[in-house]
C-alpha cells in the first residue's frame, strides 16, 4: 500500500448506512445491529448532518443512564468531520489521529454524502511491507487495557469504556487470565435487545473464548487472524497467560501516524524539485519545521542522538505538564522519568529500535487532583545514509 500517493476514494465504502433525523435511537440501534456496522450516518437530501457511532452508544448509555426515549439527534455527533473523496489516504489518517475518532465521512466538491472511511477500511489495504515495520504484537500493542472481573455490571463496562476510550472490557480471574470480553459492538446488541442492559453481568453477557496472542507473535499473523475470525482485537497475554496488553485495528493503523513524517518529508522533497526549478532557494529545515508546527492533535518532538530535545510543535505546550519538552537541550531521558517512564534508557538506544521498530507506552500523571493519559510512540530519526541521527517521539 502506497499510503502516500492513493486519494481517499479508493479505499472508502461508497455504501453508507443513513437515516433521517426523525429517526429514533432505538431504530438507529436496530439498524446498526442487524447490518453489524460501526458507524450510522445522519443525512439529509445527501448532506450529513451527524453521526452515530458505537462509541456514541457507550457514551450515552453511561452518562445518560438509558436510551429508552432518546432520538437519533440525542445520540448524534454534530457537526460531522468530512473530505473530499480526493484527499490523500494519508492526510486523512492524520486527521483521524489528531481528531480521535474512527469514522469520516467523504464527499464531493459540493459537499455531498459518496462515502465513509474508518479505520478498518484503511488497515484492509495494507500490505505485507507495512507490517515488516513493527515486525511483532508487542510493537504495535497497547499496553492500556480495560479489565474487570467477571461479576461486574454491564453499567461498570460502559464506565470504564467511556471513561478510558477503550473499544473493549476483558473479564479476567485474580492472575489477569482472560475469560471473556465485552465490546462496543457487544453493548449496541445488548441495548437493541433489552430495555437495562446496565444491570446485566459481564458473566452474562461476554464472548467466550477470548482469542489471544503474543508478544513477539506476527503482527501480520495477528491481523490475518482477527480477519478470519470477523473480529476487531486480540487480548495479548504472557508466558503466565495473563493479559498484559490489546491489539485492535486502532493500534495496527496507529503505526501510520510513525510514517506520517516520512510523507512530510515526501512533500518537502517535491515542493523542493519544483522550487528548484524556479531557482528558489529554500532551507530544507525551516520548511519541515514547518510542516511539522502544522499538525494538528498529535504532539510531535524530535532529539538529537544525545537525546537533547530539538524540537518540539506547539500541541506539546497544550498537553499538561508536557511544558518541559517545549525546552531545547533538555535530556528527553530526563523528562520522560519525571513522567513516569524510568525504563525509557532502555528503550531510547539505537540498537532497540532498528530496522524502522516503533516503541509504543502509555504514560499517566496527574495534576493536582487531574489525571492524564497519552499513548506515546518512539522511532529513529535517520538521515540518507540510514544512519541514526535522533530520536522522533508522537504522543496522542
Amino acid at each position: 500500500m502506497d499510503t502516500n500517493q492513493k486519494p481517499i476514494s479508493e479505499l472508502m465504502i461508497r455504501t453508507v448506512c443513513e437515516v433521517s433525523t426523525d429517526f429514533s435511537a432505538a431504530q438507529v440501534l436496530e439498524l446498526m445491529h442487524r447490518k453489524s456496522v460501526s458507524s450510522v450516518l445522519v443525512v439529509e437530501e445527501r448532506l450529513t448532518l451527524g453521526i452515530v457511532t458505537e462509541r456514541d452508544v457507550v457514551r450515552n448509555l453511561h452518562r445518560v443512564g438509558g436510551l429508552q426515549g432518546l432520538s437519533c439527534a440525542d445520540l448524534m455527533q454534530a457537526p460531522v468531520v468530512t473530505v473530499e473523496q480526493t484527499e490523500n489516504c494519508m492526510d486523512v489518517y492524520h486527521l483521524m489521529s489528531g481528531r480521535r475518532i474512527r469514522h469520516i465521512a467523504v464527499t464531493d466538491a459540493e459537499g455531498l454524502l459518496v462515502g465513509v472511511i474508518s479505520e478498518g477500511d484503511i488497515l484492509r489495504d495494507f500490505g505485507v511491507e507495512y507490517y515488516m515495520r513493527f515486525h511483532d504484537v508487542g510493537g504495535a500493542m497497547a499496553s492500556d487495557v480495560g479489565l474487570l472481573p467477571e461479576s461486574a455490571s454491564v453499567a461498570e463496562v460502559v464506565a470504564l469504556m467511556d471513561q478510558g476510550r477503550h473499544s473493549c472490557v476483558f473479564a479476567v480471574d485474580a492472575a489477569r487470565r482472560p475469560l471473556g470480553v465485552l465490546t462496543e459492538r457487544d453493548i449496541v446488541r445488548l441495548c437493541h435487545l433489552h430495555e437495562n442492559p446496565e444491570r446485566l453481568t459481564l458473566t452474562e453477557t461476554m464472548s467466550k473464548p477470548v482469542k489471544t496472542v503474543q508478544q513477539a507473535d506476527l503482527l501480520h499473523d495477528a491481523v490475518k487472524t482477527m480477519d478470519q475470525a470477523h473480529i476487531r482485537r486480540l487480548a495479548v497475554v504472557d508466558a503466565n497467560d495473563s493479559v498484559c496488553g490489546v491489539l485492535t485495528h486502532h493500534e495496527v493503523v496507529s503505526g501510520l501516524e510513525g510514517q506520517y513524517v516520512s510523507y512530510l518529508k515526501d512533500m518537502l522533497q517535491r515542493q523542493e524539485e519544483v522550487l528548484e526549478s524556479r531557482q528558489t532557494v529554500v532551507d530544507q529545515k525551516q520548511m519541515l519545521e514547518n510542516i511539522l508546527r502544522s499538525a494538528t492533535g498529535t504532539a510531535v518532538v524530535a532529539t538529537d542522538r544525545a537525546c537533547r530535545i530539538a524540537f518540539c510543535n506547539p500541541t506539546v505546550a497544550t498537553m499538561p505538564k508536557l511544558q518541559d519538552f517545549a525546552t531545547p537541550g533538555r535530556d528527553l531521558r530526563d523528562v520522560l522519568a519525571r513522567l513516569g517512564w524510568p525504563g525509557c534508557t532502555e528503550v531510547l538506544l539505537p540498537g532497540a529500535l532498528r530496522d524502522g521498530r516503533v516503541h509504543s507506552q502509555a504514560l499517566d500523571w496527574t495534576v493536582g487532583t487531574d489525571s492524564y493519559h497519552a499513548e506515546l510512540q518512539i522511532s529513529l530519526l535517520i538521515d540518507d545514509a540510514n544512519l541514526p541521527q535522533g530520536y522522533l517521539l508522537l504522543l496522542r
